[in-house]
């Protein structure tokens, strides 16, 4: 354990597959593994929720260090100080929660609705065609112009209106993607101070009109966060005066509610640009990776395809594809203050309700077993132990245990060998199998299975603040797209059979890969 095996780590970080390296790790050590001299790797459920929860552990600065977007502060997801972490998860709770924004769900619904559009009037067979078949598409990349569309209208009030154009001409995506790999090069190196540096750390004060990548990315958010900023604090004043706004209220958006619980400045830009990044790309792989063992696995796409046919057939829920209007949202689309206008309106359109697909038991099960096969987070989200160490009760039963973790050392979380623990999840822990989360022999064992996945989003004072957006958003895209009015054909070469954790089937094989979608019953 020295130098080589610190090099193996940084050279995980720097390829993306530290998740894979810590997998093996908890394979080939033990479930708790040292990765290197402060460092260990655990696949323990109980390890990582005592981590998030108990006090004195705190987050590890090589890692959150890096994901600073603004050198000089950190944002909630960077804050390693307890007490300003959750001072400033209370400030924005209320927007992510819907419970400030009124059209979340109809904003989400009005991308749906969009993304459904553009599958029908450019990529799949039209009913009854003969001259035109069904042109292949790059469903990896329509799912993060979705999740990039969602959060810009949630987030802010503007889309991006990538969906609308069917493409991304500023380079969100690219920048995105960027903005991951830059601080898995900086955990991986320890270079995060370079972002202090003038001319090298990310701007907000580019140049809008000439930035390329994520310096727009960072300009555009500080533009829109001063706009409304300003905008704000002339409706204080206006009210504090007495004077009444004929403009018909604020935007019930996130920024609103982030404003409204004194959230401001550079403080409030840094937050943005993190809803941007964290917000889309997560959500985007987790999306992206049920589909993918979703158009692997011909029963399982049958039976949930069966499912979601009697749902409509039996009027529990009108699919968007089932509509009469097909009228694309409005891509420049702003949110109505009241949840009159806007994508409110449009709701009654019919993209199924969170509250309907929650009902739907194989949909679900099939977005549990995504989650658990392919965690769409798998970071080394490093929590340092208390000075003196800590004693962990693990197990239960005749199998219950302490485990002392020494004090001063990183512990990170092996999510994809946690998830496929086979004394969890049974021996078939490597298949695909939605059927194992519908055992009521067994219920014990599912809410066991549900808490270990379920970590999938954080615990504790850590719990994603998104999880519930998350989790609306795939109930309805996979009940949505592409499985009511088009069957999927998926090249051969999309095959996902059984894999050891460390063989875990990768995100990346389903970026390019040509998608041919047909109305129900065409030959």
């Amino acid at each position: 354990m020295g130098i080589l095996e610190s090099l193996i780590n940084i050279q995980s970080l720097l390829f993306g597959v530290g998740a894979l390296i810590a997998a093996h790790h908890n394979i080939d050590q033990g479930r708790i593994a040292v990765v290197s001299p402060n460092i260990l790797a655990t696949s323990y459920p109980e390890i990582w929720a005592r981590s998030n929860s108990h006090p004195g552990y705190t987050r590890s600065k090589w890692f959150y260090r890096p994901i600073r977007y603004d050198w000089r502060m950190d944002n909630v997801f960077s804050q390693v100080d307890i007490k300003k972490h959750d001072a400033r998860r209370k400030q924005m709770i209320p927007g992510y929660s819907g419970k400030e924004n009124l059209t979340l769900e109809a904003d989400i619904d009005a991308c749906m609705r969009q993304m459904i559009e553009l599958v029908r009037t450019r990529y799949a067979a039209p009913r009854g065609s003969r001259g035109r078949g069904p042109r292949p598409m790059d469903l990896a990349q329509k799912v993060q112009f979705f999740t990039l569309d969602a959060i810009s209208t949630i987030g802010f009030g503007r889309c991006f209106g990538m969906l609308a154009d069917d493409a991304d001409p500023d380079g969100y995506v690219a920048a995105a993607e960027a903005g991951l790999h830059n601080a898995n090069t900086q955990m991986a190196l320890g270079t995060w101070w370079t972002n202090w540096l003038p001319l090298v750390g990310p701007r907000f004060d580019a140049n809008l009109a000439t930035a390329r990548g994520f310096d727009k990315m960072m300009a555009l958010s500080a533009s829109m966060v001063e706009a409304r900023e300003r905008a704000f604090r002339a409706r204080k004043e206006k009210a504090a005066a007495g004077v009444l706004d004929g403009e018909g209220g604020e935007k019930a958006d996130m920024l609103t509610s982030f404003l409204k619980n004194g959230l401001e400045g550079a403080e409030l830009k840094s937050e943005v640009v993190l809803q941007i990044v964290a917000g889309s790309d997560t959500t985007a792989g987790a999306i992206r990776g049920t589909l993918l063992y979703i158009f692997a696995n011909p029963r399982v796409y049958k039976v949930l395809q069966a499912e979601i046919d009697e749902a409509v057939r039996s009027g529990f829920a009108t699919p968007a594809a089932a509509g009469s209007d097909t009228t694309p949202a409005d891509p420049t689309h702003d949110s109505g203050a009241d949840g009159s206008g806007g994508a409110a309106a449009e709701s009654a359109r019919g993209v199924i309700s969170y509250a309907k697909a929650r009902q739907l038991p194989y949909l679900q099960a099939v977005i549990r077993e995504g989650l658990r096969i392919f965690p769409p987070v798998t970071d080394p989200f490093g929590r340092d132990t208390p000075p003196g160490g800590d004693t962990v009760t693990i197990g239960e039963g005749a199998d219950e245990r302490e485990v002392f973790l020494p004090g001063g050392v990183s512990v990170i979380p092996s999510f994809v060998a946690m998830c496929r623990d086979r004394a969890v999840f049974g021996e078939d822990a490597d298949v695909f199998r939605p059927e194992r989360w519908l055992d009521e022999s067994d219920p014990e064992r599912v809410a066991a299975m549900r808490r270990v996945v379920d970590l999938d989003f954080g615990h504790g004072r850590y719990l994603c603040l998104g999880k519930s957006m998350a989790m609306m958003e795939l109930s309805k895209v996979i009940f949505e797209k592409m499985l009511i009015e088009y069957a999927v054909s998926a090249p051969e070469t999309l095959r996902v059979g059984s894999a050891e954790p460390g063989e875990a089937v990768e995100e990346r094989e389903l970026y390019g890969a040509s998608l041919y979608l047909k109305p129900m019953g065409a030959g």
